[in-house]
């Protein structure tokens, strides 16, 4: 993921936040992320992409900072992690479902960016479940897409349709073919790994 290599200056960051909320229940702040996700989905579907976009931008910052949380105040657990793979899979179905139901999205589209983005997660835990531990390399990460998801929100409030479509659905057209590429990319790193 290319993101995640600028996870130390994310840290320098997030760390001190996270430090001043070392006594919270990190599992309560990875639920805040995805409570964010799902009030995006409605405001995108009454196209307010402002919001959407500062919706995205928080539960962005609540996913990084639950695990921080854990780190530092030694709360990490199975639970925890479970929890946030999870929640984090719920929050990339409805953060692409909010996109494609709006008049900004393409229902084909939004298929694709589903089918990319589930992929590339499903080789990256598979490849764990094998006993290789989990794989997160390639691009588009979820770091990436959320990012890029965010940039397009910006993008689309100053600006129209490009070739037919909008620019959000462009941007799910994108994240479906990355990720799909991305899917098959770790696979093959994983088989050669076996």
């Amino acid at each position: 993921m290319v993101l995640d290599k600028g996870r130390g200056i994310a840290s320098k960051f997030i760390n001190p936040i996270a430090s001043k909320l070392s006594k919270v229940n990190p599992n309560a702040i990875t639920s805040l992320s995805l409570i964010f996700s799902i009030i995006f989905v409605l405001t995108m579907f009454y196209s307010m992409l402002l919001i959407s976009f500062l919706l995205l931008l928080f539960s962005s910052f609540f996913d990084a900072l639950d695990g921080a949380i854990a780190r530092i105040a030694n709360k990490t657990s199975k639970l925890g992690d479970f929890l946030d793979h999870l929640f984090d899979r719920y929050s990339d179905f409805l953060i692409i479902l909010g996109i494609s139901i709006s008049i900004y999205g393409n229902i084909l589209f939004g298929l694709i960016a589903l089918a990319g983005t589930f992929m590339t997660s499903y080789v990256g835990t598979q490849a764990q479940a094998v006993g290789l531990g989990r794989f997160y390399g390639g691009f588009p990460g979820r770091a990436d897409r959320l990012v890029i998801f965010m940039l397009g929100l910006v993008l689309q409030y100053f600006t129209g349709k490009i070739f037919g479509y909008y620019i959000l659905s462009w941007v799910l057209l994108f994240i479906g073919i990355a990720g799909l590429l991305n899917s098959a990319y770790r696979s093959y790193k994983v088989i050669r790994s076996i």
